[in-house]
């Protein structure tokens, strides 16, 4: 990978007390890529993004952005980072465009007509205090401070969960809409993985602070069976996680097991990203 990739995490640990909740991490996001990050509550997403946001301190190894390690941004390197969180929190006084011209001021703003589409899309009472808005329209707002900005690197935690089904939808449009025509990455984590699935280019899946997996979707449509019975130990595959039904998951699938899987009258399954991710989560 090029060390001018947005995020590059090489063998990171976080330890809080005596645990690891984070244990040799490599994580490499390239240019306009999006990427679901999933896990299992307790497996260390909220971890892994406190750190690429240099919220919290690695215990070992490194991050950096576009090349930079993370505890040392240049303003620069800043001002292309939009971060949405699971809730937004404080600025409770401030009425919405207050808010949205106070932080303005600290950051430019692109002069680009489709600057204005996020906050089309919450449609927000501009003179509403954010004290008084709903749980959905303060997640909303969270969004639109994030990305009116332009991004180059958005990272999301949860940022769909307190949405309606129609906010969610829409939402879940114009972000890969906005990543590829700004070549931006993306980083989002959300336990509704139908909607990571149509989006993301890759998926990875974190567990008890490992990485199971970390393959792009055609790759894991490529390589990746869950077949009826474990493989003979002959079969150049990795096994993967074993289902309670006997059926198993396996990793460097090729066409030619096809035949030698009718042959030991084993049925073979193309993947479901859900059911994998069940699987590999437990």
């Amino acid at each position: 990978m090029r060390q001018t990739d947005p995020i590059r995490v090489t063998q990171m640990t976080k330890t809080i007390g005596e645990r690891n909740i984070l244990d040799r991490v490599d994580l490499d996001i390239p240019p306009g890529e999006i990427v679901a990050l999933l896990g299992p509550n307790g497996a260390g997403k909220t971890t892994l993004i406190g750190c690429l946001l240099g919220l919290l301190t690695p215990s070992a190894g490194s991050i950096t952005l576009w090349g930079e390690p993370v505890a040392e941004l240049s303003p620069e390197t800043r001002a292309r980072i939009g971060f949405v969180p699971q809730a937004l929190t404080g600025f409770t006084w401030f009425r919405v465009r207050e808010l949205m011209d106070y932080l303005a001021a600290y950051r430019e703003r692109p002069n680009d007509p489709e600057d204005r589409v996020w906050e089309e899309w919450a449609a927000l009472d501009p003179a509403a205090r954010v004290k008084s808005l709903s749980g959905g329209e303060r997640q909303r707002l969270a969004i639109v401070l994030a990305l009116r900005f332009m991004p180059d690197l958005i990272i999301l935690d949860e940022p769909v969960a307190s949405l309606d089904p129609q906010a969610r939808h829409d939402f879940m449009r114009l972000l890969p809409e906005y990543a590829r025509r700004r070549g931006a990455s993306v980083l989002i984590s959300s336990h509704i993985i139908s909607d990571l699935e149509d989006i993301s280019d890759r998926i990875v899946i974190l567990r008890r602070g490992h990485i199971r997996l970390n393959m792009t979707i055609p790759e894991i449509m490529e390589s990746i069976r869950v077949i009826a019975a474990p493989p003979p130990a002959d079969w150049p595959v990795e096994i993967l996680a074993s289902n309670d039904d006997g059926t198993t998951w396996v990793r460097g699938w090729r066409s030619e097991l096809d035949m030698a899987a009718v042959e030991h009258g084993m049925a073979v399954d193309t993947p479901d990203i859900e059911r994998l991710f069940l699987a590999l989560s437990r």
